[in-house]
């Protein structure tokens, strides 16, 4: 479990601490900035969900990536089963764990609290797929390794990976299953998906794509809910959706009051436009970026997510294994599509979808389980190829004597 040879110091990625405690850093501030008399407690939750990540990120960097992954069934049936306590489960049925809705979405799991909002423990069982998927992926996909170009290792890939992904959707959440299934095929492709196989499937899937799409968006589809269809509606209608709107209207004109610098560094103390942005302090939370720090920090967080994905590549490249190569590929494109995804939200270029910014949005379930990604990044890059080429004259050295 815990492999105390081969773990050197000097193999600890702290490159990739210092950029998520910068973000987490930052996150604080712009929370300790958000919080009114209505929400006096973000500070306090936000530091503690702070320090229980990092906590969770030093603790899983330090378990050897190969004795988690042996555990990649249990996890995958685990993780289901949260899926369907979510769906299925309610307050009237059992009391001591059930799902529980916000807004139109049932996509949390509470434990106690009596049914009362506020109260109990509440987690999103989606966020734990992303870290479950990624496990899953690595190892299933060395298992197969050599059945990946197959039909029936094909087929047996897209349902194993394909359920979870399905549960997910039907919660509803359109926006992490679709960064799920995103994932997916990138990490197919990189565990050696033929190019031929993928340029099939863009083919096929690119105009099947935009078929979807212009079916969504129909009066008689049966696809979506009625609130997301009309979220996707809103994004080419804007002027017939003003309601809808409102929360990425004002996040632009919060984006645009920031001007270069933000409001925080050149001291304006006029309202914060994203006062009234709901939820800002979450799935919205770029646009405090750019209000308090301007577009000069949107493109430093920006920047920081790129320096984060070219880091975590190069961990994968120097892997000692195909296992914790994929890992590490699985864990660079999960932090930025999610950040794509919330980013494009923000500045409208995409529907409006509950995604959070990863290290960045309020949150103790997507705070914790990108922290516990970040440890599996980490355990991963503790184990490179030097490290096998040092151990392996080690062991020579001891033949000899």
């Amino acid at each position: 479990m815990f492999k105390k040879k081969g773990y050197m110091i000097s193999n600890y990625r702290f490159s990739v601490v210092s950029i998520v405690v910068i973000m987490l850093t930052l996150s604080t501030m712009l929370i300790s900035r958000l919080q009114g008399d209505a929400g006096g407690n973000y500070l306090i939750k936000q530091i503690a969900g702070v320090l229980l990540g990092l906590m969770v990120m030093v603790g899983v960097s330090l378990v050897d990536y190969h004795f988690i992954c042996r555990m990649f069934v249990p996890l995958y049936l685990i993780n289901i089963l949260l899926m369907f306590i979510c769906k299925y489960v309610t307050y009237e049925k059992f009391h001591l764990i059930y799902g529980w809705k916000h807004y139109q979405a049932k996509r949390w799991i509470k434990i106690g609290g009596g049914g009362v909002p506020q109260k109990g423990f509440e987690f999103m069982p989606s966020e734990i797929t992303k870290i479950v998927l990624i496990i899953f992926m690595a190892k299933l996909f060395c298992m197969l390794e050599k059945k990946i170009n197959t039909v029936i290792g094909l087929t047996i890939i897209v349902v194993l990976v394909g359920f979870p992904i399905y549960l997910v959707f039907d919660q509803p959440d359109l926006s992490t299953s679709l960064v799920l299934a995103a994932t997916f095929i990138c990490v197919l492709f990189l565990a050696g998906l033929s190019l031929k196989v993928l340029a099939v499937g863009l083919l096929a899937g690119v105009p099947l794509l935009g078929g979807l799409l212009w079916y969504v968006m129909q009066d008689y589809q049966i696809l979506l809910n009625p609130y997301q269809q009309d979220r996707i509606l809103s994004l080419f209608h804007p002027e017939e959706f003003k309601d809808l709107m409102y929360q990425q209207n004002n996040a632009a004109a919060a984006i645009s009051s920031g001007g270069m610098f933000g409001k925080l560094i050149v001291g304006n103390s006029g309202r914060r436009l994203t006062d009234f942005v709901p939820v800002v302090e979450c799935d919205f939370i770029f646009s405090s970026v750019a209000e308090e720090f301007g577009f000069l920090g949107c493109v430093v967080v920006i920047m920081l997510f790129v320096l984060f994905a070219v880091l975590a590549f190069r961990i994968a490249k120097r892997a000692k294994d195909r296992l914790g190569y994929l890992i590490a590929s699985g864990i660079a494109v999960t932090i930025t599509l999610q950040a794509v995804v919330n980013i494009g939200v923000v500045v409208s270029l995409l529907p409006n979808t509950g995604i959070p910014l990863p290290f960045l949005s309020m949150g103790l379930s997507s705070l914790v389980t990108n922290m516990a990604i970040v440890g599996l990044l980490l355990n991963v890059g503790l184990q490179d190829k030097d490290v096998v080429v040092e151990e392996k004259y080690e062991f020579e050295e001891g033949l000899l004597e």
